[in-house]
């Protein structure tokens, strides 16, 4: 018997003081039942039937925090050991997620682990069983060649993400400061290298039998599906799988430093970083909310008090943060600054140090918090948007239900920041954040420092069930008297409107001796109007509780606004203010001249960036607008030569109207939103536009490899890849068909071969990199440097592979069909995603009928098209290969493999 309880919940907006409170009935009621199986399994029912999809997500009370010393990483090596088979499904778990059109992923940090996926909703069942399956059958399969293969991978992880990344020990040393070497939390969540290395497999075993039980987990279903159904299925699957152990839990425990603790270490990194660190009070306890609050009072939005002095005012500081690290028994706030070139550490540490003590002293201004408050009003709906993923609303459920036992405490979680008070905040920085009480750890760039019986078969893989239609949404158009072409997709699920305004150039459109001219342009737009300086425009998006930012891409601009459909008149009229009246003022042209110059400089340090400018720069030449870097940076040079008459040139030749479309989706009308736009935006006038035509680059006649010298580097990055036609190319949807099967994912060749099979790398790919002119076809892997020519050899026979020496499956083409035209429907789950996919069609000028014909292309590839098309595509012959790594160790074997004329090229 299982014990039932129905409850439903009501979230309601917190109310704030610069816009007036959210009505009950401006947000859905979330109905939802949670019931408990007699193993202990907790099992929550969410229903949301937008659109044919449901997610799946397992949440289990077990992170690095309940390891040992000497026994570290175990909870992290098994989110990668329960991806690679179970008794019942003793394949990649993914195989049956993706062929269906399916996502899937996990994580783990010290508190919890979480599975989901996400499939059309006539896949439940399969969903169920497969999680049930690694649930109860993991370790029969679990053989020890998977347990070596696993540990390698994480092993180039933890070389990828913290031995070879700049910063990358940060985590590491502040830890082993923060807390006692026995401290659940003085490790950091991937283990210690000699930890994985001497794993046994009755070490990790055991861990997992007592772990990875149902009473120790919970298992949440939403999206479109049946509960009735779902229950039965749930039972048959989940309800024999035996209860572990009862677990020990750990206490509450918030050490305590008794005088500041500092220390500093030498990195391969450009610009010097101090980290200032202090305990705080754990997830959900008082005081922890407060220290959210703090972290945006100092650090969101030009205004705060933290960027507002060191970016802005004084510009010592390359960037600034603050964040609540909440954690179940102990938390940690964090403030981080990147100095400027010629800054010193110290004095971006003493001028913290002033701004801290002025707020305990001083205290903050009701402004200042009402921001801080409002924008956490804002964001807390815009999560009610989407049902999967990390943060989704299965994954919320799921982890209040873990730590709090009930997911039905949005509104007690609201309260947590509704009921904060600015006296709060103070209270909590003057007990936790004294100068004896911290850590500090200061970054140099180098040389700067001296099974039981089953009730049902688990052998039976179960099938999908009927095929849940799915229509995509009706996109409506109009055009605005000054040319704006309006897109609008109504959705009127909650009270969001998202409005992004596409302009019609980017970096394609910059001066062939101003790479960045783009990027800035855009960058400058919300920093001052003829009425507003950046400051006031930062407030005033903040007071209204929008999300908003500008940026460029290779071939347009975009000026996005998400907000609260009560203030999105008002939000349009500020967005409006900052297109039609920029000023860019020189201080502010200085002010980011300066932030892109650091940034480049960190770029150059980082070898994926590297690598990737290095292939842009090759592949269509340093005097093509798509050979710049691909972040838009442009060069130490172009970037200095820049000047504010070179951005109001690029403004008055492109920002213009009849250049611009706006993608509008949410709680709006048509009508309502013609209506918004023509005021909003009555004073842009059109203009003439410049006709821009990209030059057509020559592929290259036979492979050329590039070698980037990166001494002493224990990895190395791969990229290779040749030309491919435009996005607007009939053949680029059919394929993406086959590059899914090269390299889409953890089912791609690529992936089961590098990793999986070898355990080179953390991860292996292939993409279409589409533009409006020629794109990029691209392989791409960061790998052990040790293994850098045995994998750059798998590298090219997966390639050649392809195109027939190693002949597609009938398996992989259905599987890769399956996979897109299964999944597509999940790029329509929330308003951004709408939008996104909107912005697609207008940004390359596709057919407004593309939602409606882009299964029937996918599906339309048969094995003689696949093949046809990846003869096409893909050239092996005529590589372009770019390898960054140690060129002493590298180069000799690069050589050796005679693939094509090898050159030394340059980190710029």
């Amino acid at each position: 018997m299982r014990s039932y309880r129905v409850v439903a919940v009501v979230c309601v907006a917190m109310a704030a003081f610069f816009v007036s409170s959210i009505l009950a009935d401006d947000l859905p009621e979330l109905k939802f039942e949670k019931y408990t199986l007699p193993n202990g399994l907790d099992v929550i029912l969410y229903e949301d039937h937008t659109i044919p999809m449901v997610t799946v997500n397992v949440y289990y009370h077990v992170g690095s925090k309940n390891e040992v010393r000497g026994r570290t990483g175990f909870a992290h090596l098994f989110e990668h050991l329960m991806f690679q088979g179970s008794e019942h499904h003793d394949v990649l778990f993914a195989e049956d997620i993706a062929v269906f059109g399916g996502i899937n992923n996990g994580g783990t940090n010290s508190d919890g682990t979480r599975y989901w996926e996400t499939m059309p909703s006539n896949y439940l069942k399969k969903s169920l069983w497969l999680e049930a399956d690694r649930m109860g059958y993991l370790l029969p399969a679990m053989t020890q060649e998977r347990l070596d293969n696993q540990r390698s991978v994480v092993i180039n992880e933890k070389r990828q993400n913290y031995d070879e990344a700049p910063y990358g020990q940060v985590r590491v040393l502040l830890r082993e400061m923060l807390y006692p070497p026995h401290h659940p939390y003085s490790w950091i969540t991937i283990g210690y290298t000699e930890d994985l290395e001497a794993a046994t497999m009755d070490d990790v075993s055991g861990f997992f039998k007592t772990w990875y039980a149902p009473n120790n987990a919970s298992l949440c279903i939403a999206g479109d599906f049946d509960p009735a159904q779902a229950k039965k299925w749930v039972d048959e699957y989940f309800g024999p799988i035996p209860s572990g152990p009862k677990v020990k839990r750990n206490h509450n425990w918030v050490p305590v430093l008794t005088s500041e603790k500092r220390a500093s270490y030498e990195d391969n990194v450009e610009l010097a970083r101090v980290h200032m660190v202090w305990h705080t009070p754990p997830y959900y306890a008082p005081g922890d909310a407060e220290f959210d609050l703090l972290a945006s009072i100092l650090t969101d939005g030009k205004t705060s008090r933290l960027y507002k002095s060191l970016v802005y005012d004084k510009q010592i500081a390359q960037d600034v943060a603050a964040f609540q690290s909440s954690r179940e028994i102990g938390s940690h706030f964090q403030i981080q600054a990147t100095a400027k070139p010629g800054v010193s550490l110290e004095e971006i540490e003493q001028e913290i140090n002033n701004i801290l003590n002025d707020i305990m002293t001083n205290g903050i201004t009701p402004e200042e918090f009402e921001l801080a408050r409002i924008n956490w009003e804002s964001g807390f709906i815009r999560q009610l948007d989407n049902i999967s993923g990390f943060g989704g609303m299965a994954d919320r459920m799921n982890a209040y239900n873990i730590f709090l036992g009930e997911p039905d405490i949005f509104n007690w979680d609201k309260a947590r920041y509704e009921n904060a008070t600015i006296d709060d905040i103070l209270k909590y920085m003057r007990t936790y954040m004294q100068s004896d009480k911290r850590a500090v750890l200061s970054v140099y760039p180098k040389s700067q420092l001296s099974a039981s019986e089953l009730a049902i078969d688990m052998a039976v893989n179960p099938p999908g069930a009927e095929k849940p239609s799915f229509t995509p949404p009706t996109i409506q158009t109009a055009t605005l008297s000054n040319g704006i072409e309006l897109y609008l997709v109504e959705d009127h699920d909650l009270p969001l409107i998202q409005c992004n305004l596409i302009i019609n150039s980017g970096y394609d459109c910059d001066p062939s001796d101003r790479p960045g001219a783009s990027s800035l342009t855009s960058e400058l737009l919300n920093e001052g109007t003829k009425t507003r300086n950046a400051l006031e425009i930062s407030d005033a998006f903040r007071a209204l509780g929008a999300d908003f930012g500008v940026g460029s891409g290779w071939d347009n601009t975009f000026v996005n606004l998400n907000v609260l459909k009560k203030n999105f008149d008002a939000a349009l009229d500020l967005t409006a203010d900052v297109v039609i009246n920029p000023t860019f003022p020189q201080e502010e042209l200085d002010r980011q001249k300066q932030i892109y110059l650091g940034r480049i400089k960190q770029e150059a340090m980082q070898p994926f960036t590297t690598c990737y400018k290095a292939f842009n720069r090759e592949l269509y030449g340093a005097d093509h607008p798509y050979g710049q870097p691909y972040t838009g940076t442009g060069t130490e040079e172009s970037i200095t030569a820049i000047t504010r008459s070179d951005l109001e040139n690029y403004y008055k030749k492109y920002y213009r109207p009849n250049n611009t479309a706006a993608v509008v989706v949410g709680n709006i009308t048509l009508d309502e939103a013609k209506s918004w736009l023509e005021k909003a935006y009555k004073n842009w006038k059109k203009g003439d536009i410049p006709k821009t035509s990209l030059k057509r680059v020559a592929p290259l006649p036979e492979t050329k490899i590039c070698i980037i010298d990166k001494p002493g580097a224990t990895q190395s990055v791969i990229f290779a890849g040749n030309l491919i036609e435009s996005r607007k190319d009939p053949e680029y949807v059919p394929s993406t068909v086959v590059t899914n099967i090269l390299g889409g994912g953890s089912t791609g060749r690529l992936f089961l071969n590098l990793r999986q099979d070898k355990g080179y790398t953390y991860g292996a790919y292939s993409i279409f990199s589409s533009r409006k002119g020629q794109g990029a076809f691209a392989c791409y892997s960061q790998v052990q440097g040790d293994k850098t020519i045995e994998s750059l050899t798998e590298f090219m026979k997966e390639i050649r592979g392809i195109r027939g020496e190693i002949p597609i499956t009938d398996k992989e083409l259905t599987d890769s069909r399956n996979n897109y035209a299964n999944g597509y429907p999940r790029g329509f789950q929330t308003i951004g995603g709408i939008a996104g996919q909107l912005g697609t069609l207008v940004s390359y000028g596709l057919p407004m009928d593309y939602w409606n014909t882009y299964i029937g292309k996918i599906n339309g590839v048969d094995m003689n098209k696949a093949n046809e098309l990846a003869q096409k595509k893909i050239h092996p012959d005529a590589l372009l290969i770019i390898v960054v790594g140690d060129r002493e160790k590298i180069e000799p074997g690069i050589r050796a493999l005679n693939l094509g004329e090898v050159i030394i090229s340059s980190v710029n």
